[in-house]
């Protein structure tokens, strides 16, 4: 049981969400929510009036305009009644761990910030719910058009919850794009450090604080990904790809590709592609 109830999820992808249902629910004059111990995320739009339950003993009330994400493994349970409220609720899997962002956090790109509880406009959000309503219900039932609606409703609610990002934070944005654009070009700390006009340390710190890894640590991280993909993808020998990724002698692709990857890079090749 919780004591202090999660303000805020991170969904990994992937996996990407699985939509298991979803419908209106129009309760009755004084009807309480269901007991239950749900394993499914819920995602809830309100409409109409109040909707009463706990959640691990914890009061919630939801009000029109408000979605609201039930989360799995908490008992609810009406305790007391609700006004006939009208919501639309979505039932998802999806693995997902309870965090707490301040605005100075960025997201990795394999991740979706959601917290439990927020607004959002009617007029945006009911078309797409209608949508998904009539598709998920159809016979026989269309998986990929049902579950493209619902991932477009998670994008929108998305891009309304993202944290806004410090000045700090777009420094640190402005140092992964530039690496990412020039990681098969000499890069040193003496170009960032003029580049952004700031010290070498003071970029390294940065970057350190928003992504978890230096700068050093990102280009061969780059570097090492589009390794990987020239050796899936082309018959361009070790020492071309090299240069191809900015290294500027073989054995440095050697020692970075083996310390990331365990294994030398033609080895790497040769069971990518399952000889």
């Amino acid at each position: 049981m919780f004591k202090v109830l999660p303000d805020a999820f991170m969904l990994e992808i992937p996996p990407w969400p699985e939509f298991l249902g979803g419908s209106y629910r129009y309760f009755k004059c004084d009807e309480k929510h269901v007991t239950r111990i749900c394993k499914d995320f819920v995602l809830i739009f309100m409409f109409e009036r109040t909707l009463n339950f706990t959640e691990d003993d914890h009061d919630i009330s939801l009000n029109p305009g408000e979605w609201y994400i039930q989360v799995p493994g908490l008992k609810q349970e009406g305790k007391t009644s609700s006004p006939a409220p009208v919501y639309y609720y979505i039932h998802f899997n999806s693995i997902g761990y309870p965090c707490r962002i301040d605005d100075n956090k960025l997201i990795s790109n394999k991740q979706i910030y959601f917290p439990v509880r927020g607004k959002f406009e009617l007029q945006q959000f009911k078309p797409l719910l209608d949508q998904l309503d009539y598709i998920s219900k159809r016979k026989p039932f269309n998986i990929i058009r049902t579950h493209a609606v619902f991932l477009n409703i998670l994008d929108k609610l998305s891009s309304l919850t993202m944290p806004s990002t410090s000045e700090t934070g777009e420094l640190a944005i402005q140092i992964m794009d530039y690496i990412a654009k020039n990681f098969n070009k000499p890069l040193t700390w003496s170009q960032l450090s003029k580049n952004f006009n700031y010290s070498a340390d003071y970029l390294a710190r940065i970057v350190k604080k928003h992504y978890g890894m230096t700068p050093g640590k990102y280009i061969q991280e780059v570097r090492i990904n589009k390794v990987k993909e020239l050796l899936a993808n082309t018959d361009y020998t070790i020492s071309t790809i090299s240069r191809e990724v900015g290294y500027s002698d073989v054995s440095l692709l050697y020692k970075a590709f083996k310390n990331q990857e365990g294994i030398a890079p033609g080895i790497w090749r040769t069971n990518r592609r399952g000889f």
